[in-house]
């Protein structure tokens, strides 16, 4: 049930929401009621998607159906390798702006940039 009030608050919520949501939810044990009022969640809404959401579970099932294991890393639809390089890499090749990607390559990744 709780990974269906997640696809809820993703699809009723936008990043700037869920993602804030889904760290206190980490954090705190999954409190869905304290991390709903500390990020603006509804729960109204979260009632009114989890009483008819098999076109959701679908959905999502269709969504994830090429993930063959975890973690899996997309960025920009495209499936990455998971090393801090590869990732790197992906999001920089993205968006070039980002941060990190003026950083140098922490030391341990050095020799595995090519990855």
């Amino acid at each position: 049930m709780l990974e269906q009030y997640s696809i809820c608050v993703v699809e009723n919520y936008d990043q700037s929401k869920y993602v804030p949501w889904l760290v206190c939810m980490d954090a705190n044990g999954d409190p869905t009621d304290t991390c709903d009022t500390q990020n603006g969640i509804s729960d109204a809404d979260m009632q009114t998607c989890l009483a008819d959401n098999s076109a959701l579970i679908d959905k999502y099932l269709q969504i994830d159906s090429p993930i063959g294991g975890t973690p899996t890393v997309y960025v920009n639809g495209a499936n990455v390798k998971t090393s801090y390089s590869a990732i790197s890499k992906a999001l920089c090749a993205a968006d070039s702006t980002l941060s990190g990607c003026s950083a140098a390559m922490p030391l341990g990744e050095i020799g595995r940039a090519h990855v």
